[in-house]
């Protein structure tokens, strides 16, 4: 119970939540007193006036004078200038003498102090809005930050699953084969698996340890050499463009996770001792192309696998994904080994 009204009360008292409370309680009463205040000014200079028309001498100002002591009150009490010129006024009327100078003194200058007090209101009307707008940019910035908070867990889930069906595609059926060749004490096929299994596991760590603030040229750089250093595959790396530079930081990433894909796929399913990537600029598109001299592959015969066997394979349906959020178009070419040529349109734009 006490933990959801804990819950309760933080969702109440939020930061922006209490600026919004704090500007429209502040906004009410400023709108409320200046009304009040200029109303009341109004009816006090009507009663002025209404001195000056009556001052002839001919009546008793006992009950006037009270109600303007009291009407004033609030008006002269911190004001001692005011508090003065109506002590002099009521002293007029008490010995019915002439009250037209004084009042019209006295009004003038209830008048400035009057527009003082409106300035006063004013501001607080202006920070009203202020606050207003400090929340609101509050709010704005929790959504957007939400959001890039939620883009961040959305990639790092999808990482995750990826790297479980890594484990699952290569290194659990590696550790399945080193199991079985273990049983039957063949140790040429066992050391083979148990290597297979390790360099899977190094290629792996090497590729979830990128540093995204490095240049995109030194990241293909640096998967290039976790392949070649970890499964003796000759990577080079071609990259003929201007346009990568003026790429947005999603767009960079998004071509670093297919290549890893790619490459990934390749260390584990290829049989390539090759691979070439390039980038290069077309008229109106970007062009990325990984190549390797394997043992090459048909989309069909995938498609024909997953359905039949337990056993999936994701690779080309992430590049393919991967690709179609770019709003570009992929194309897998096996003619002495495999081609994945991506070309993404506008992609500067």
């Amino acid at each position: 119970m006490s933990k959801s009204v804990t819950l309760t009360l933080k969702h109440v008292f939020k930061i922006e939540l209490l600026i919004i409370y704090v500007a429209i309680i502040n906004f009410g009463f400023s709108i409320y007193f200046k009304t009040y205040s200029n109303k009341k000014i109004s009816e006090l200079d009507s009663q002025m006036l209404k001195i000056q028309l009556e001052n002839s001498g001919n009546f008793n100002h006992k009950d006037l004078i009270e109600k303007l002591t009291y009407d004033y009150a609030p008006y002269t009490y911190f004001d001692e200038e005011l508090k003065t010129e109506l002590s002099e006024i009521i002293e007029l009327l008490e010995t019915n003498q002439s009250t037209i100078e004084p009042i019209i003194t006295f009004q003038n200058n209830m008048h400035q102090t009057q527009n003082r007090l409106n300035l006063g209101y004013d501001t607080l009307l202006y920070c009203s809005l202020i606050l207003i707008m400090i929340a609101v940019f509050l709010i704005v910035e929790k959504f957007f930050k939400n959001r890039i908070d939620l883009h961040r867990l959305k990639v790092m889930n999808e990482e995750q699953s990826k790297i479980s069906r890594n484990l699952h595609d290569g290194v659990a059926q590696d550790l399945a084969a080193l199991k079985l060749y273990l049983e039957k004490e063949d140790i040429s096929k066992s050391k083979f698996y148990a290597q297979q299994a390790f360099n899977e596991v190094r290629y792996m760590i090497g590729t979830t340890h990128l540093n995204l603030n490095e240049s995109f040229e030194e990241i293909v750089k640096k998967l290039a050499a976790t392949l070649e250093a970890n499964y003796n595959i000759s990577t080079k790396v071609y990259i003929g463009s201007t346009k990568i530079q003026h790429l947005s930081e999603n767009v960079q990433i998004e071509l670093i996770r297919i290549l890893q894909e790619a490459l990934s796929n390749i260390s584990r399913h290829a049989n390539a001792s090759n691979v070439e990537i390039r980038f290069v600029d077309g008229i109106d598109d970007f062009r990325f192309i990984i190549k390797d001299d394997g043992k090459g592959f048909s989309e069909e015969e995938v498609e024909l696998k997953n359905k039949q066997s337990a056993k999936k394979h994701y690779g080309l349906s992430n590049i393919k994904e991967r690709v179609e959020l770019l709003g570009g178009t992929v194309s897998f070419i096996s003619e002495g080994g495999t081609t994945i040529a991506i070309t993404i349109k506008d992609s500067v734009r």
